[in-house]
């Protein structure tokens, strides 16, 4: 499992003036056919000083980790915080897997510029083969704004004296590193880029879907539809649901749960005793969730009640 030793080892390699780095950078557009993603991997021949520049991005971004001592902890779809390294089993994301095989293998097709790769292009990932068993891949989601097209006014080279059009298009590189890949995990450091880059948010979309037919299966005291419409377009609400789905704990909250906690963490949830039933509004649907996510804790030393949403048994 991911530590802070794997950190080290990486950075050993790097760091050795002794090593015979190779680094390649790669290009990969996205597009969605049919509801369903697909992705394409290009690269092209990566100067010297290009690879150098690289490999200092991605050993500034270790040194990072370490000098920080980040605490690391399994991926949550619940905890969206970048205070830490996040992981994942590298085989639980099928587009990463898909992309780090063709990657490694050496499977891309030759860069080329044009309409259709300026349109799609996604992220860019770099492949640094620290000896011949040990590579690690790192990734950055990537945006049209960090492509200048030649010709483009908001683009200028100086040159003798002189202020000019750039002559050739030009890619931007930036000094951050969303994720990697080590040892079959990922390594994450931004969260929601992570998610973007490999299409991972769909996968909480599907199960907010099957959370929202477990609520109407389960809880007879709300208004399902209502429910349905304020989460629809609300992307945390439905990433609370998938978690609501892996916590598991909903089961234990019947009405009269539901109730005491709303009384007891004043959480203005209207609610009608006689009838049995709870009045949400779009405002009340994220509370009530947070309660089937047992979101609302008490502290057992100040007796103090809080909604605490990074909730974690025990950590390394």
């Amino acid at each position: 499992m991911a530590a802070i030793t794997d950190i080290n080892i990486i950075l050993r390699y790097l760091t050795n003036p002794a090593t015979d780095l190779t680094t390649n950078i790669y290009m990969i557009t996205r597009k969605k056919e049919n509801n369903d993603f697909f992705y394409n991997i290009f690269t092209a021949e990566t100067h010297d000083d290009i690879a150098i520049q690289l490999n200092n991005i991605f050993t500034d971004h270790l040194k990072h980790i370490f000098e920080k001592n980040k605490d690391f902890r399994e991926y949550d779809i619940d905890d969206s915080t970048n205070e830490y390294l996040q992981y994942i089993p590298q085989s639980s994301v099928s587009a990463a897997n898909d992309i780090f095989t063709k990657i490694i293998n050496n499977d891309a097709d030759p860069f080329a510029i044009n309409t259709e790769m300026f349109n799609n292009l996604w992220t860019y990932a770099v492949k640094i083969e620290l000896d011949d068993n040990n590579k690690v891949v790192w990734f950055r989601k990537y945006n049209k704004s960090m492509v200048f097209k030649k010709g483009n006014l908001d683009a200028m080279f100086f040159k003798d004296g002189k202020f000019s059009k750039i002559e050739h298009d030009v890619f931007k590189v930036d000094n951050k590193v969303d994720c990697f890949i080590w040892n079959d995990e990922i390594y994450i450091s931004q969260h929601n880029n992570f998610e973007k880059i490999f299409s991972y948010e769909d996968q909480y979309e599907a199960k907010s879907s099957e959370a929202l037919q477990m609520i109407k299966e389960t809880f007879s005291y709300i208004d399902h539809d209502s429910l349905k419409i304020y989460v629809e377009k609300d992307s945390s609400q439905k990433r609370k649901l998938a978690a609501i789905l892996k916590n598991g704990v909903y089961g234990k909250y019947g009405f009269n749960e539901v109730t005491a906690t709303i009384e007891k963490y004043g959480l203005d949830i209207e609610v009608n005793t006689n009838e049995q039933k709870l009045n949400l509004t779009p405002k009340d649907s994220r509370r009530f969730l947070k309660i089937l996510n047992d979101d609302y804790l008490r502290s057992e030393v100040t007796k103090i009640r809080y909604e605490s949403i990074a909730k974690r048994k025990g950590q390394r």
